[in-house]
């Protein structure tokens, strides 16, 4: 193979700590394997001498594999050493080549003493050690409430009242755990902590100079920096002209303003401080003359001037407040390091009863052994090379492990920092961004840098695709690397076929693509318009630049690439079927909601209990109980009794006819299995399931049937690693697979695919790191970004360190402290960058063709956000990928074309993209008629086909009344057991018109979603400033809206879903009767969480007789106190239509009204005078 000069660099240097920043497509796994064979083949190094580290089981086998491989060619040549080669073959099976984990296990085994841990420890699975997390921590928070002194509130409690939610305390136990899996990443999280309490007490001065304040100085220079460039836009848009002097000289007064903002960032905070309120922005004095010029200054004029109030806003209370604010707050995150640590043990004590250990302690106890020098000794002395792959998704704990094993100058590091896309679990691009710049600008002989740009992947139309996107939007500040000169691609094959250019399909849909419905318009217009594309390609010629050929495109020549796989990859799945496009996508259904899984583990759960009606019957009917329906009818028909199976056993044992002799034998045939189930292990049973049922072979000629084979297996699988824990018999194994499935952990059914199956395979964007298509389509391109990671009411971060939203226990009033805002400004552009290089991930996929997709709600309004330069300023404020990609082909230039009047497409070329806009419909297919038709059905308010889904919906198993009663219910699941619409609680669609699954508004959200911003809006408005407006409808308007974007800006509602809202009838409620009667209360509780205990049988009447008390849960809107006696509120945003229909929503809310009432008068000893039910939408 004949090597680049960096290439061959990377192959033989020697004698330093060697970084190989690594394009994609630059093939690194292949000079990788080649400097190791070198070193075996020519340096003697022996394979015991080589430390090969990479974070994927699947990696270490193949990089063993090619290793292998690349042995046994060279014994084909005769001048090879071959005993050499023999005896590096025969080490490599026992070689160092593996993750980072299993290299951990081995030290441990060896080092078991050092750690001071049992010799014969065992790695727990994900389900088993996602139960005993759980124990420790309901264990843990068990033990800190008995310790509550009684009438007393001591830390744990001001914590609980502080995180917890309305309704229970699972808020604080996921920040808990949250804060420990962050800890695990740090190699001294004990100190880490100290040093986090510590800024809880700066002064301004020092906080000015603290990491903080260098942050904040940074983020305020990026916004100045904007206002400053857009004011010198606009006064290039008046120099030289008469007109426009005054002009002039108030926009040089503007800058001017500005720019001595941006000195005093450097001077400290007081003078910094008076710099920004020193500027003013004068009303504006613009041109009657050229008025159109006038107004385009005035409005970019008006955006500088929002950017500088906007920092105004944030130092307009003084350092000195925040800082006090902030102080506040560190006695409960002491309380919540304490808390954090204290489930640390709890949760270790726990793995150690079992002698268990998982991933983090792997890491932690190795850490721990390699801090003792003679152990470390012991290994550099045995490691002449220490290798790692992937080196961008290491983390300070790992990175910290490897240094411990380290000379000095026998590191060799590989991977690309602008494809680390794992943050999500905690991986940290900065240690390579780190050492990249380190290296970069080094002059010692340790320290190493060569950069890899050569692609080996990609024709020149895609690395230009590529190169034209990230030079414009891939900077140190956003996405974490200078994509100059060494980051970029140049193409590095020889062959040249047709340039195809970059192409961006825009498709106008009319809605934005959320999240919450993936069967919504736009995913599947998205989905059929790529279907048809793809109908058009296939059995085209498509000339291949790495072999040279031109061949004709198939279908497994084709990837399509999205971000939020799992809620779209279904519907782009339906939706190739249905154009009758072959498709694999492994992403969608989980193998445990396969009719073969869910009919195994019925048949074990009766086994272990036959108790158990609903189980019972779904195994009776299907192929291994050989029962019809009729048959389960004159079963339950002939037999009284409560129960189901209690029904079966009567008439088992009390006929003669040939259905009790078929019955008879079922039930025997359940014993029996039920004493094997004591002899054997778990697996060994299943497997005797499968064999004597038949339905192993029976799945297997089935549709599909080498999938449900395969999904059996897996099942047969995680029984093996049952019997390798310490729990024991099926029903623990049942508990085992429930907990699997409530986590998600193992869900997707095992693949059955072969690699030459001609199909389109649907991908996330992660699961196509290191693979190459022909064609990618990366599709949902105008999805919104998740915002969920700089969310929460206390950041973590490793470098800011613990940044809690300010939090009033007695008000429940919640807002950001300094530490907070700063964080969530740092994460917030932390989650951009990752999602930045997800993008480059997913376009550096292509070989020769690379199509974008997305969809917009409408081209004027992303045309507006798309006009603008592409600045950080404005790359910041990306929603999606499509705006990176656009900002990056306009760049300030002339924007797209609108399009034309007769509805048709428009097409232009940019730079290196093709260009497309495409109307509402232009991606229809078959399957859009379907949507037609719900449209038309939710439209036309059928209430035949009301009542028939209405009655459909409300079909209750029969037999399900005799359950044991629930320890705890919602008020709400009350309400519709004693309406009869629930036998235990569960939740069930309520129907109107039509499903409740079925309603969205126009703004894409559901009227349940609707309901609970308005409830949201109304916990949190500030009634004094109401109260201020009196009977002024204009400030009562004004004031609701500011505080509810108030609440927006601090993330208690999302801003979509505000827009989406009307606050009239909030404002309508204020100037009510009850609205002034509330306003006037001196005392009034709103969202008021409760739990209260009834007797079940209040409940069921079924339930007489069991003793048993149900804990009631519920949360009431608002309550007053007036006269002595509370005046209870419920707010609906149900809608009505005439008396009766008002009649049937006061009677379905009746029950819940009145259990509000009950537990409000027991709970506080304070009568209840009244009960309103507030219909916001209906003003009564």
């Amino acid at each position: 193979m004949k090597w680049t000069e960096d290439q061959s660099r990377a192959i033989t240097t020697r004698d330093t700590n060697l970084l190989v920043s690594a394009a994609a497509g630059s093939g690194k796994t292949a000079l990788l394997i080649e400097r190791i064979r070198r070193m075996i083949m020519e340096e003697g190094v022996p394979v015991s001498g080589l430390l090969v580290l990479t974070f994927t089981r699947s990696a270490a086998a193949e990089m063993k594999d090619r290793l292998k491989r690349t042995l046994q060619e060279a014994l084909l040549e005769s001048q090879a050493d071959h005993a050499a080669i023999l005896e590096a073959l025969s080490a490599l099976p026992t070689a160092s080549i593996s993750t980072l984990h299993a290299f951990c296990q081995g030290i441990l085994r060896e080092y078991f003493q050092e750690a001071g841990i049992d010799p014969e420890f065992i790695l727990g699975g994900e389900g088993e050690l996602t139960i005993m997390r759980k124990a420790a921590m309901e264990s843990l928070f068990e033990e800190k409430y008995q310790a509550i002194p009684p009438g007393e509130t001591d830390a744990f409690a001001q914590l609980v009242e502080m995180y917890t939610g309305n309704r229970d305390d699972q808020g604080l136990k996921e920040l808990v755990e949250k804060f420990y899996n962050f800890l695990m990443t740090l190699p001294d999280a004990q100190s880490w902590c100290i040093s986090a309490l510590q800024n809880f007490d700066m002064t301004p001065q020092n906080f000015w100079e603290s990491f903080w304040g260098q942050t904040m100085r940074q983020d305020m220079a990026v916004d100045l920096r904007a206002a400053e460039e857009i004011l010198e836009t606009c006064l290039v848009m008046v120099e030289d002209s008469e007109i426009f002097a005054k002009t002039q000289e108030q926009l040089v007064g503007d800058a001017r303003g500005v720019t001595r903002a941006l000195e005093a960032l450097e001077e400290g905070p007081e003078v910094y401080s008076a710099a920004l309120q020193a500027i003013a922005f004068p009303r504006y004095k613009g041109s009657r003359e050229d008025k159109e010029t006038s107004d385009a200054i005035k409005d970019q004029r008006n955006m500088a001037k929002e950017i500088v109030k906007a920092i105004q806003k944030k130092m307009a209370g003084g350092l000195d407040a925040a800082l006090e604010a902030l102080s506040q707050m560190k006695g409960p995150m002491e309380a919540l390091v304490a808390l954090t640590m204290d489930f640390w043990g709890a949760f270790r004590k726990l793995k150690e009863e079992k002698a268990m250990l998982d991933f983090n302690d792997l890491e932690q106890y190795t850490l721990k052994v390699l801090e003792n020098p003679a152990i470390a000794s012991e290994l550099q002395a045995k490691y002449q090379h220490v290798f790692l792959d992937e080196y961008q998704d290491t983390n300070g704990m790992q990175e910290a492990i490897i240094q411990c094993i380290l000379r000095g100058d026998n590191y060799f590091m590989v991977g690309d920092v602008k494809q680390s896309i794992y943050r999500f679990r905690l991986a940290d691009p900065g240690i390579f961004i780190e050492k990249y710049n380190r290296f970069k600008e080094s002059d010692t002989p340790e320290e190493t840098l060569i950069t890899l740009s050569q692609n080996f992947r990609s024709c020149q139309g895609v690395v230009d695709g590529v190169n034209g996107v990230f030079e414009k939007i891939m900077t140190p500040e956003l996405g974490e690397v200078d994509y100059d000169d060494r980051a970029r691609l140049y193409k590095g094959m020889s062959g040249d076929g047709p340039y195809t250019r970059t192409q961006v399909h825009i498709l106008e849909t009319g809605r934005d693509e959320e999240d919450a419905s993936a069967d919504s318009s736009p995913v599947v217009c998205e989905a059929a318009f790529i279907a048809r594309k793809i109908q058009e390609m296939v059995g085209k010629p498509i000339y291949i630049t790495k072999s040279g050929e031109t061949r004709t495109l198939t279908y497994r020549d084709i990837g399509v690439l999205m971000r939020a796989v799992a809620a779209t990859g279904d519907t782009y799945a339906r939706v190739f079927s249905e154009a009758g496009i072959p498709v694999y996508f492994e992403g969608g259904r989980t193998y445990y909601e396969s009719l073969e899984i869910i009919l195994v583990l019925n048949l074990l759960k009766i086994i272990d209990n036959g108790d158990q009606d609903i189980p019972l019957v779904s195994v009776m009917l299907s192929p291994m109980g050989g029962f019809t329906v009729e048959e389960c009818t004159k079963i339950r028909l002939g037999a009284e009794a409560p129960w189901f199976h209690q029904s079966l056993r009567v008439y088992a044992q009390g006929k003669e006819d040939d259905l009790a002799r078929k019955a008879r034998a079922f039930l025997e045939q359940l014993g029996e299995w039920a004493l094997d189930a004591q002899i054997l292990s778990v697996e060994d049973f299943l497997w005797k399931l499968y064999q004597d049922t038949g339905y192993y072979a029976f799945v297997g000629a089935l549709p599909g049937g080498a999938q449900r084979q395969s999904n059996l297996r897996v099942l047969l699988k995680r029984a093996g690693d049952y019997k390798r824990s310490t729990l024991k018999g099926i029903f623990h194994f049942i508990g085992f697979i429930e907990e699997m499935k409530k986590h998600k952990f193992d869900t997707s059914p095992p693949v059955t695919l072969g690699e030459n199956e001609d199909v389109v395979r649907i991908m996330s964007i992660h699961k196509s790191k290191g693979l190459e298509f022909p064609v990618v389509f990366v599709a949902g391109m105008g999805r919104r970004f998740n915002t969920k990671s700089h969310s929460g009411r206390v950041l973590f971060h490793k470098d800011l360190g613990i940044c809690p939203d300010k939090v009033d226990p007695e008000s429940r009033l919640i807002e950001p402290t300094i530490a907070k805002a700063l964080c969530g400004d740092r994460v917030r552009v932390e989650s951009l960058s990752e999602e930045m290089r997800l993008l480059y991930v997913a376009m550096t996929r292509a070989m020769e063709s690379l199509i974008l997709v997305g969809g917009v709600k409408d081209f004027k309004g992303s045309m507006d956000r798309w006009q603008y330069p592409a600045s950080l300023f404005y790359l910041k404020k990306a929603q999606c990928f499509l705006d990176w990609v656009m900002l990056s082909a306009v760049d300030g230039g002339p924007v797209v074309p609108a399009l034309p009047e007769d509805g048709g497409e428009a097409m232009t070329s940019m730079g290196c993209y093709d260009i497309t806009l495409h109307p509402w419909g232009s991606g229809e297919s078959a399957v859009m008629g379907k949507e037609a038709e719900t449209l038309a059905l939710e439209k036309s308010g059928d209430l035949e086909l009301a009542d028939e889904v209405r009655r459909r919906l409300a079909w209750r198993y029969p037999f399900q009344g005799a359950v044991e009663p629930p320890e705890k219910m919602t008020v709400t699941e009350i309400a519709k057991v004693r309406a009869g619409n629930l036998e235990n609680g569960g939740d069930a669609p309520e129907l109107v018109i039509r499903p409740a699954f079925l309603q969205q508004s126009a703004d894409g959200f559901a009227p349940a979603e609707l309901g609970t911003g308005i409830h949201t809006i109304l916990q949190g408005l500030d009634l004094k400033k109401i109260r201020g407006c009196g009977q002024d409808w204009k400030a009562l308007g004004d004031t609701i809206e500011k505080q509810a974007a108030d609440m927006a800006a601090r993330e208690r509602i999302a801003p979509a879903l505000l827009a989406a809202l009307n606050l009239e009838p909030i404002q309508r409620f204020f100037t009510t009767e009850t609205g002034q009667r509330l306003l006037a209360a001196k005392t009034l509780q709103r969202e008021l969480p409760f739990n209260y205990q009834v007797e079940a049988a209040r409940i069921r009447p079924e339930w007489a007789g069991k003793g048993q008390t149900i804990t009631v849960q519920g949360m009431i809107d608002c309550c007053f106190l007036e006269d002595g006696a509370w005046v209870l509120l419920d707010y609906k945003t149900d809608r009505f239509f005439g008396a009766k229909e008002k009649e049937r929503l006061v009677a379905r809310y009746q029950t819940q009204l009145g259990l509000y009432a009950e537990a409000l008068a027991a709970l506080t000893g304070i009568p209840v005078k009244e009960q309103r039910l507030c219909f916001l939408m209906e003003n009564v």
